[in-house]
């Protein structure tokens, strides 16, 4: 892992990497984290007991290390009536589109789906965007959004470029075969910037539809005066 600068926990700050390793849905061995965070497997095997007596980590049937329901409390306390308001959001935002709509953050790189949610309708969901889910920063209409944000750079992508004109980014199997994704920025608190999203299969709805719904709801979630967006 990369050495960080800095006076810090060392203990602690090894146990968040075991965390934020995890944090993709899949589960390892003790050994493989060792090696995935360059540390002892004597030293990994203590961290990985610390956290699973606090039910941060569990073991599976195969003996393997997966996130445990105790982050679920803290994820709670977190984003506390925000998910729920972000869920009925998203809610509208799918029914008016007839496709999978979300909302996601950047973290260390990637794109993190935080809330997602389905159309009423009889429509298949799209599985791969789920909570927790994570995807490249630098491919995909989400990621592309959020970086849609930041001042222009002489290698990025045109599609950025196209985001700061339009207000919003279309990819078409960037992440998943088969699958268009809209996606437009949302400015948060203190600078920060999400988006949010609708994915669906390609010719099912209308896109200019999708496009302005999205840019619409992205206008309604950036910093909403009176409203608890702070994530």
């Amino acid at each position: 892992m990369e050495t960080k600068p800095g006076v810090r926990a060392q203990t602690l700050d090894r146990a968040l990497d075991v965390l934020e390793i995890l944090a993709d849905g899949q589960a390892r061995s003790s050994q493989e984290l060792a090696a995935a965070t360059g540390l002892h497997r004597s030293i990994v095997y203590r961290i990985l007991r610390t956290l699973e007596d606090r039910e941060l980590v569990r073991r599976t049937t195969e003996g393997r290390y997966t996130l445990g329901l105790g982050l679920l409390v803290l994820t709670r306390s977190v984003l506390g009536d925000t998910q729920a308001q972000l869920h009925d959001v998203l809610a509208e935002l799918a029914n008016a589109v007839g496709a999978t709509a979300f909302f996601a953050v950047p973290r260390a790189g990637q794109v993190v789906t935080l809330v997602t949610a389905e159309p009423d309708r009889d429509r298949i969901g799209v599985a791969a965007y789920r909570p927790w889910t994570r995807a490249p920063l630098d491919r995909g209409a989400c990621g592309l959004a959020i970086r849609s944000a930041a001042p222009p750079r002489p290698d990025e992508r045109p599609e950025i470029g196209w985001a700061r004109q339009t207000g919003y980014v279309r990819t078409v199997g960037e992440l998943h075969a088969g699958l268009t994704e809209i996606a437009a920025p949302v400015w948060l608190a203190e600078g920060t910037v999400g988006c949010v999203a609708v994915v669906f299969v390609a010719g099912d709805i209308s896109e200019d539809k999708a496009a302005d719904a999205v840019r619409r709801t992205a206008t309604r979630l950036t910093q909403p005066a009176g409203e608890v967006w702070e994530i």
